[in-house]
């Protein structure tokens, strides 16, 4: 299990890791926020692999994770991987989590779920970008499964189903690349931007990109401007 906590301090945050499949590296901190980035302590993620990955936020405080390199879900002859994420934020807590690709080999299949839930006046922006196939593949299989609670009220429940030896119409058709980007407990005010942006009922927006390559992705701009967004409510409520 990989878990990252922080709470504020008055001179520094207490912020406690613990390693896991990944490993917690700290990069920068203060007294109420800190940079976290996540590096792989092996080859990831192959057939029978358990990823589980804890984060919470505590109360006015902010984290901010980076990847360092994207993960590789390798051949496994179909034999299931499990990629488990468990977000806590407390109130007026800010994380911002920019993922990076998550590329599903032939062979492979991949369990992913998220569940987030956030309390009053706390928000998220998170990054997810799945690849089906490397260089020249179909890719495998993998079910992604995302549930978000604001305030223990339901904002999001969402699962797909992908499968590169099967083209999924109203998905991704012949496609590859699935890039999302979610903001919760905030929306986002730009109503012109590309890709569309779909507003929840409860307080937050996605938008999604599909296409056949990341670096085409026109999720990347709404990012830069949903995590800006973010960065600011937190200065506001120091």
């Amino acid at each position: 299990m990989t878990r990252i906590s922080i709470e504020s301090r008055p001179n520094r945050p207490l912020l406690k890791t613990e390693a896991g499949a990944l490993i917690p590296r700290l990069i920068t901190s203060n007294y109420d926020h800190a940079r976290v980035a996540l590096v792989a302590g092996g080859a990831l993620l192959l057939g029978g692999d358990l990823v589980e990955i804890e984060i919470t936020v505590g109360k006015n405080c902010s984290l901010e994770i980076e990847e360092i390199g994207g993960t590789v879900a390798y051949d496994a002859d179909l034999l299931e991987s499990n990629w488990n994420v468990r977000i806590t934020l407390e109130e007026n807590a800010r994380l911002i989590w920019q993922g990076l690709p998550f590329v599903v080999s032939n062979g492979a299949n991949v369990l992913r779920s998220t569940e987030i839930d956030l309390a009053a006046g706390a928000v998220a922006c998170i990054r997810e970008t799945i690849v089906l196939g490397r260089h020249a593949e179909l890719g495998g299989k993998i079910l992604s499964k995302c549930r978000a609670r604001l305030i223990g009220k339901l904002a999001l429940v969402e699962e797909i189903q992908l499968d590169g030896n099967q083209g999924m119409p109203g998905i991704l058709g012949d496609h590859r690349v699935l890039d999302s980007c979610l903001l919760l407990g905030d929306r986002s005010d730009n109503d012109e931007s590309e890709p569309r942006v779909l507003q929840l009922e409860q307080p937050g927006s996605m938008a999604r990109h599909i296409g056949m390559d990341t670096h085409n992705s026109r999720v990347t701009k709404l990012w830069s401007e949903w995590a800006g967004q973010v960065t600011a409510l937190a200065q506001i409520n120091k």
